[in-house]
């Protein structure tokens, strides 16, 4: 009666022993040697076993999360504070590294072009005043140069000023202090380069609170991402936490025939 796969399995199992068999060569196990090489089992069997202990690497060495494997929270955040950009870069995400560097390189490229422009408009309009109210505004504080801006000469200023703040020093006329507009225009122009220069460097502090924000971005998303990611790992780890096992088969052997292995957790 010919004897099936499965039937020669259940055989073996429930009448082999766990540990060394020594089974003495009989005509008998010689057939069912050859019955069973023949009908490839044995092969089969260890093929499904080995799929199992790739199956279970490839789950050690691909953890997801692993790339933050040696990676610190605190120190993404860091480096984000000094650069933005910095952090998920060290976290792997080249990709999002790349905009904040683009944003940190444009904020402090604009910062840099409002600053030089707003000096560029304050040189000019100290020159104007120089030119065409005869008036020397280098290292004069900003209030006197609104001064000269909305009073036409230094004596409106002592006079009709001083009118409605009484509190106001009063400015003797000394080459100093002295400037006397030649044409309303030309004050005009005065004042609108002199708010030219104010406003480029509001621009330029502007781009300062920019660079603050990026980085506070930066770094709220450089410390959420590497938690994520120790999440993850942790959780890999967790679906691993568990007791699995893994059953040999190969009747042909001298010893060992059946073989049970027992993993635990890591």
């Amino acid at each position: 009666m010919k004897i099936t796969r499965k039937l020669i399995f259940v055989s073996v199992f429930l009448f082999g022993q766990l540990y060394a068999v020594d089974l003495k060569t009989t005509p008998v196990r010689e057939a069912m040697n050859f019955q069973l090489s023949m009908s490839g089992w044995d092969d089969e069997f260890n093929q499904v076993n080995k799929k199992k202990e790739n199956d279970r690497a490839n789950q050690s060495h691909n953890r997801p999360g692993q790339s933050v494997k040696g990676k610190s929270i605190l120190k993404a955040g860091l480096l984000s504070a000094l650069v933005p950009g910095a952090g998920e870069y060290y976290l792997g995400h080249r990709l999002k590294a790349r905009y904040f560097f683009a944003a940190e390189a444009m904020t402090w490229l604009g910062y840099f072009s409002f600053r030089t422009y707003g000096s560029w408009r304050k040189d000019d309009y100290i020159n104007y005043a120089a030119r065409y109210a005869d008036a020397r505004l280098e290292g004069k504080s900003e209030k006197f140069h609104d001064w000269v801006g909305f009073y036409e000469s230094i004596d409106v200023f002592n006079s009709l000023g001083r009118v409605g703040d009484p509190d106001r020093a009063y400015l003797p006329d000394t080459p100093e202090n002295h400037w006397r507009w030649d044409s309303p225009e030309h004050q005009a122009v005065y004042r609108g380069l002199k708010t030219k220069s104010k406003d480029a460097y509001n621009r330029a502090n502007f781009m300062l609170g920019v660079a603050l924000v990026t980085r506070v971005i930066s770094i709220v998303d450089a410390v959420r991402d590497a938690r994520r990611m120790q999440h993850r790992l942790d959780d890999s780890f967790a679906q691993n936490d568990r007791f699995n096992y893994r059953v040999s088969f190969n009747p042909l052997a001298e010893i060992r025939q059946v073989n049970f292995t027992l993993f635990t957790p890591y």
